[in-house]
């Protein structure tokens, strides 16, 4: 598990935020899950039938709960809720919570989170990288996506990837969902830094990505242009 406390840089202020990867495995998160999880959250576990469910439900939750409790002091995690948004995007149930966001991506072996205040709108989101997968993303990209794509890296799979992760982690900034098509998200002016594929979007320029490849997975942050992140920090993430 890896936690680091970011600071974002914007022309006016300095904002914190945490974010947090994790891949402990079911067996251990499953054993310790009552002293992360609200009574609520435990109720709903158990009624998940699958495994590979209930290690992405424990990874996701695990994540947050982790960058939470960086971000705020004194919080408890047994009392802290995280619950679903009408769009499927994690809501924050907490006493004196004030402003907290947060968003979370998980697959079966791993998760990603970042706690962030509302006035600093964010988006995560982590996939595997596979064959199969990537054939299928090959459906919503765009000519001119098509055409960019080796800029993203040489490898098809990983690129297809990246690129399916960055639009998931627009869509849940904007809290769309799934629902709007994806040729909307379309990315354009690709750069690399610090090991790091960095874009910034055609029809919505306020906003940029941050993408990096580890352990199999594809990961991608979206946040406003305008603001700055550590890009060295950002590295100990994906080492």
């Amino acid at each position: 598990m890896l936690v680091e406390k970011l600071c974002i840089q914007r022309s006016d202020d300095t904002l914190p935020i945490v974010i947090s990867i994790v891949d402990d495995s079911f067996e251990f998160l499953k054993e310790i899950r009552y002293s992360f999880l609200h009574i609520a959250e435990l109720a709903f576990f158990d009624t998940l039938k699958f495994s590979k469910i209930q290690s992405s439900y424990l990874l996701g939750r695990y994540a947050a709960k982790m960058a939470l409790n960086v971000f705020k002091e004194d919080v408890i995690l047994t009392e802290t809720r995280i619950g679903s948004g009408v769009f499927q995007q994690p809501i924050l149930y907490l006493k004196e919570a004030g402003n907290i966001q947060l968003s979370i991506s998980h697959t079966t072996e791993r998760a990603i989170a970042v706690v962030f205040s509302e006035e600093h709108p964010m988006g995560v989101d982590v996939e595997v990288i596979s064959a199969e997968q990537a054939e299928t993303i090959k459906g919503i990209i765009t000519y001119r996506e098509k055409n960019k794509l080796s800029l993203i890296d040489t490898d098809e799979n990983k690129c297809l990837t990246i690129l399916w992760t960055i639009k998931e982690a627009l869509s849940k900034v904007l809290k769309t969902g799934l629902m709007t098509p994806f040729h909307l998200y379309e990315i354009e002016n690709i750069e690399h830094n610090e090991g790091a594929i960095i874009c910034n979007f055609h029809n919505f320029p306020q906003y940029q990505s941050i993408s990096w490849i580890s352990d199999g997975h594809a990961w991608s942050v979206v946040l406003p242009k305008k603001s700055v992140l550590n890009m060295k920090q950002l590295k100990m993430l994906h080492l």
